[in-house]
């Protein structure tokens, strides 16, 4: 079978298979770094349960080896005993000092754990290229840190100066650039198309190779790659899953539902003794609509194997109502989840240090949801999730203001918003010096919640001077209006009995969507009736108000149109209704070009006026409405799409979005008839979406008009 990734066949030559010893140069391998070599070749084929459960012996047997240590536990933690794996690298780092195994096992234990949080993380594994020279093992850490960083460009570099860098992220990184660089892929498929069958990297190249043509829906060919390394690598749970959503699109099988159905429980019969086999068979169910079967291999699962990591992968998906967006919970349901959130904490082993945190998450939000959740509930509830997340800066500004909204506990309140401050410039500055792009922004609104905070708490106690400074820090780092920012903002105006200057605080908050607008409008009209000891003429009074509000948001609005912009980079992309739609095709138009992805809140509340929007201008010939929806897979979204009824076109992103430097969503932008870039919509959405699109619509036809005849 000649494996391929393009429609014309790549060459099936079996090349040596990648290098297997630990050091390259040495030709004598003693049975301890044999140990190492063949943990990673298990490891590399997906084979991470085994990995864990052999290497513990092989390091008993091989006890002064931390090589073998560091990649024991490399596999420990890709196994999915994340805890356990972070506790082994901690000891391993604690001595002797400067060694680099155990550098080697930090990355490994982060690169399996699935999400890296920790950004120093990049320069220690480059560090391991100068300590560990000429060695294999540095050289795949670092590959493999990189691919779970989706740092592509780096990937290639790395390639260029190591020859033994991964066939595997090799492909992604040139996949990747042959995006918006087609003559990068015949490189990749070159790269792919030489790892032999019988090499463990051949079930990395396969599963990225199967998930870039599972994307272009050339599910036969995707499925022939799965095929070929599942017989090599029988038992890999990624495999699996790939090969059960593959059979489904397949076209040529009768009863698509019930051949996965028969080849899941085929597969759980031959592997009887593991749980990562049995939950990737869970997932298969789901996936074909056999949910009553899934839900008795879960209990196999829970019974058999109640203190693995897929148990509390089983009880942690129970928990988890974010497909539920919108859902309501009575209070004997909430209850019910309340006790279950409580039992998954008090598990007496925990895997998965991010469930553990997001759990503890959603017992807080729980708890602030109940209208009758005293004061030390939610401080404890407060207190449990920052004991679950010390280093991402969200929760604490979160408690912070959940102790300021609902609970006496001010001081404590105040010390968690300076923390959550101060986490978050530090967490910035070790992503910046990462180089990461879009940290900023993030900074800058966890600095406005914090100071607001702060500020609201200054304003409390009396304390003028100290509210307006933090007000201001805020008011320096938002990226636009914030309701709890303008009401703190006018409160200081109005005790300083400047009222005008209040007035022009809380006007700012009127074009916020929800709440926040209507908590300005309320602000406003207690100002008025302070000011005139009255409500006499309020209608009046607001009216003005909001046209003058208007006039001031269309006069920034206009005012951002960019005269130098140059043309946008062509894309082609795939829609949600299977078209293929180029940017060229839609010059002579005025094109709002939308950047967003179903799972973001502020994308789902602009939706409902967006689509409004869109449709005003289905007819128009002059306007395209094109969206363009960041992650996901093409099915997944289309079957959203389709549910959602959306009147305007959806495009799957390629990589596209961040090339030309769309950072944030939503983001919308506004292309004049040539393709360039005038108006940007700036961050976040507006209640006024309609009027302010129609704004820039106007603006553009003005633009794009021929001249009137002069005589």
């Amino acid at each position: 079978m000649c494996l391929a990734l393009a429609l014309t066949p790549v060459g099936c030559s079996r090349a040596a298979p990648s290098h297997s010893h630990g050091q390259l140069t040495s030709e004598v391998v003693d049975p301890a770094d044999a140990a190492a070599d063949g943990l990673r070749a298990r490891l590399t084929a997906d084979d991470a349960f085994g990995c864990a459960r052999d290497g513990e012996a092989l390091v008993r047997q091989h006890p002064a080896s931390r090589r073998l240590r560091a990649w024991w536990i490399g596999c420990v933690s890709a196994a999915g005993r994340r805890t356990e794996a972070a506790a082994m690298s901690a000891a391993m780092l604690s001595a002797p000092r400067g060694d680099p195994w155990a550098r080697l096992a930090e990355v490994l234990a982060a690169v399996g754990g699935g999400t890296i949080v920790d950004p120093a993380l990049l320069g220690r594994s480059e560090a391991l290229l100068t300590d560990l020279p000429n060695h294999a093992d540095a050289v795949v850490a670092r590959a493999w840190l990189l691919l779970a960083m989706h740092r592509a460009a780096d990937i290639l570099a790395l390639a260029a100066a190591e020859s033994g860098t991964p066939a595997s992220a090799r492909v992604y990184a040139l996949l990747d650039a042959a995006r918006s660089d087609p003559t990068r892929l015949p490189e990749a498929l070159s790269v792919a198309g030489g790892v032999a069958q019988d090499d463990p990297e051949f079930v990395a190249v396969a599963v990225t190779a199967a998930g870039l043509l599972s994307q272009q829906e050339r599910s036969v060919e995707a499925l022939e790659w799965v095929e070929a390394a599942l017989a090599h690598a029988p038992g890999a749970p990624s495999l699996l899953r790939r090969r059960w959503h593959l059979m489904q699109e397949r076209a040529d099988v009768g009863d698509i539902a019930d051949a996965v159905f028969a080849d899941i429980d085929d597969v759980v019969a031959s592997w009887p003794d593991r749980p990562d086999v049995l939950l990737a068979a869970v997932d298969g169910a789901r996936a074909v609509g056999r949910a009553g079967h899934a839900g008795l291999l879960e209990q196999r699962l829970l019974a058999e194997y109640p203190d693995s990591p897929e148990a509390e992968s089983v009880l942690y998906r129970r928990l988890d109502l974010r497909d539920a967006a919108g859902t309501r919970l009575d209070v004997e349901a909430s209850l019910l989840r309340d006790t279950m959130l409580a039992a998954f904490l008090a598990r007496p082993i925990h895997h998965d240090p991010r469930k553990l945190a997001t759990v503890a998450r959603w017992r807080f939000e729980a708890k602030m949801a109940v209208p009758s959740a005293t004061p030390e509930s939610i401080l404890a509830a407060v207190e449990d999730m920052i004991a679950h997340e010390p280093v991402v800066p969200s929760p604490k500004l979160v408690g912070a203001r959940a102790l300021f909204d609902r609970t006496p506990f001010h001081d404590r309140a105040g010390e968690l918003a300076r923390a959550g401050i101060e986490a978050s410039e530090s967490y910035a500055r070790a992503w910046r010096e990462a180089g990461s792009l879009h940290v900023d922004m993030l900074r800058r609104d966890h600095v406005t919640v914090g100071s607001t905070i702060l500020g609201n708490l200054a304003l409390k106690s009396g304390d003028l001077d100290a509210a307006q400074a933090a007000f201001r820090r805020a008011e320096s780092n938002s990226l636009g209006p914030f309701a709890d920012l303008q009401l703190g903002l006018a409160e200081v105006a109005r005790r300083r009995g400047d009222r005008d200057a209040a007035e022009l605080h809380l006007v700012a908050g009127l074009s916020l969507p929800g709440d926040g607008g209507e908590r300005c409008r309320g602000a406003l009209v207690e100002l008025y009736r302070a000011r005139t000891g009255s409500t006499q003429g309020l209608s009046q009074y607001m009216e003005g108000l909001e046209a003058g509000s208007a006039e001031r948001r269309k006069r920034q609005a206009l005012a951002s149109y960019d005269e130098s912009a140059a043309p946008l980079p062509d894309f082609s992309l795939r829609s949600t209704d299977h078209r293929e739609v180029t940017l060229a095709s839609l010059r002579g138009k005025i094109v709002v070009l939308h950047f967003w992805f179903k799972t973001c809140a502020g994308c789902l509340l602009e939706m409902p006026e967006l689509s409004a929007f869109a449709a005003a201008h289905a007819g128009d010939p002059d306007v395209a409405v094109v969206s363009i929806h960041y992650g996901g897979s093409l099915g997944a979204v289309a079957e959203w799409v389709r549910a959602q009824r959306l009147p305007f076109t959806v495009l799957m992103d390629d990589g596209y979005a961040e090339r030309i430097g769309v950072h944030s969503y939503p983001t919308t932008w506004f292309l004049d008839p040539e393709g360039r870039r005038r108006f940007d919509e700036g961050f976040g959405y507006t209640r006024h979406l309609r009027e302010e699109f129609e704004w820039r619509i106007e603006a553009l036809r003005a633009r794009a008009a021929p001249p009137a005849n002069s005589g």
